[in-house]
Formats: structure tokens, C-alpha cells, sequence
């Protein structure tokens, strides 16, 4: 299986491929129109600039995502059976049925310690 960031990945370049289309489109043939104007032409430029922006956007967060580790908290690099292994792991460690015998081994490296240096 793939990580959850390689899915963000495939997931925006989805995206950003039909929005380079469309942008193509209205800028080429301006034929995304959202209300007929009068005079009977219409620019709309406004639609175009929110589709470019929104493309860069997307972009910088994919390249954000692929080449730095920002956004690593929210979308791990792990694949999904690393992870799994590593939250059963950890899930582990921190079972209450360990805690007695975790806990009274710091109290006696404690008391160990506290002798010592009262010898």
C-alpha cells in the first residue's frame, strides 16, 4: 500500500491536470461563461485568474509535500504497514498491564541511586 502522502500526491496532480484544462479552455476560447453580458461579449478573466491561482496553490503544496517534511505531521511518508507496526509498537509500550513492573523498576533504579549517594 501506499502512504498517506503519496495518495495527497496522485490525489493533486488529479486535480491539477483537469484544472490546467479548463484553464486552457477559458483561456483560449473564453468559453466558460457564468452569466450572459450585455453587449454580448463577456471576459471572463476573474474566473481565470481564481482557476490559475488555485493551480499554484496546488502545486506549491505538492511540491511542499514532496521535497520537505512540513507537512510530514499531517500526511505521513510512512507506508501504511510501517506504520501499523510501529503504532502496535507503541500501543505496546504503553499497556497498563506493563506500568507495575515498569513503575517499579524507575522506584528501585530511584532508591539504587538515592543509597548510592548516600554512601
Amino acid at each position: 500500500m501506499d502512504s498517506p502522502a503519496g495518495r495527497l500526491e496522485r490525489l493533486l496532480i488529479g486535480v491539477i491536470l483537469p484544472l490546467i484544462f479548463l484553464i486552457s479552455i477559458v483561456f483560449i476560447d473564453n468559453e466558460l461563461t457564468i452569466k450572459e453580458c450585455s453587449y454580448g461579449t463577456c471576459n471572463n478573466y476573474v474566473i481565470l485568474l481564481i482557476l490559475i491561482l488555485l493551480v499554484i496553490i496546488f502545486i506549491i503544496i505538492l511540491l511542499i509535500n514532496r521535497f520537505t517534511y512540513i507537512l510530514d505531521e499531517w500526511f505521513s511518508k510512512e507506508n501504511d504497514e510501517k506504520m501499523r507496526l510501529r503504532l502496535e509498537e507503541e500501543y505496546r509500550e504503553a499497556d497498563i498491564s506493563n506500568l507495575n513492573s515498569q513503575w517499579a523498576k524507575m522506584e528501585m533504579k530511584h532508591l539504587e541511586k538515592k543509597h548510592g549517594e548516600e554512601e
